[in-house]
């Protein structure tokens, strides 16, 4: 049992995790979730007690329906991948967190946005730094990126918005200057975009992964014209 008054959360000593953590509940807006995240992995930093929340989270999505299991999961993915956190003697939890995901993400009942936060759980838990931190972009729409070339600052829209590539406000401003994104073929998809293709056509989730394809393509920068693999220009900003 870790010592928690020894251990740090975002507002100071930890020794509040152990009431938060029994009080959590498979509903995803109650409070308690509110409380751990905040403390644990607060906008994405974490301190000395967020991994010693892992094996909690571990046996509270074990002991839940594959339906209930997407938020503990995802905090976990999120303490588990993020640029501070010290893995070291939690590598088996990690492990079972994996596996638990894996089960997980092939549940049909899962929601599409569900989906995708378990998805890059895994990831996350595979140690994947890139994708395990920003997937989830493909539930708003939305990816911040980097012209690879000339490093103008530039909007990846794949999914409900529509699938193009800006350097401007293009919620403000519609008519902004958008270029084409040409997608992988499902056939050519290798790595992680083809795991991400077949777990979405295994879910009959099949515009999700049409998503999948655009997000592996290519498109050329709308400010030097340059051509860039999609994955490159988000690794841009997004890699440590």
């Amino acid at each position: 049992m870790p010592n928690w008054r020894e251990l740090k959360h975002a507002y100071g000593s930890a020794e509040d995790i152990p009431a938060i953590i029994s009080a959590l509940t498979p509903d995803p807006k109650s409070q308690a979730w509110e409380d751990l995240w905040s403390r644990v992995c607060h906008q994405g930093t974490t301190y000395s007690a967020s991994p010693a929340v892992l094996p909690f989270l571990l046996s509270v999505a074990s002991n839940w329906s594959t339906t209930d299991r997407a938020m503990p999961l995802t905090l976990a993915g999120s303490i588990a991948v993020a640029p501070q956190t010290i893995l070291d003697g939690y590598e088996e939890t990690v492990e079972g967190l994996r596996t638990l995901a894996l089960d997980t993400v092939n549940n049909p009942g899962l929601s599409r946005e569900d989906r995708i936060y378990v998805m890059q759980s895994v990831l996350a838990f595979q140690g994947d730094r890139l994708w395990g931190r920003v997937l989830d972009h493909l539930e708003d729409g939305e990816f911040p990126a980097s012209c690879p070339a000339c490093r103008k600052d530039l909007y990846i829209v794949i999914g409900k918005h529509g699938i193009f590539v800006t350097s401007d406000d293009w919620v403000s401003k519609p008519s902004v200057v958008r270029t084409e994104i040409k997608p992988l073929e499902a056939d050519t998809l290798s790595g992680v975009g083809k795991w991400l293709h077949t777990v979405s056509v295994q879910s009959n989730d099949s515009e999700l992964s049409y998503w999948v394809g655009y997000l592996f393509g290519t498109s050329k920068c709308p400010e030097c014209g340059r051509p860039f693999d999609l994955p490159d220009a988000i690794a841009e900003i997004e890699e440590p």
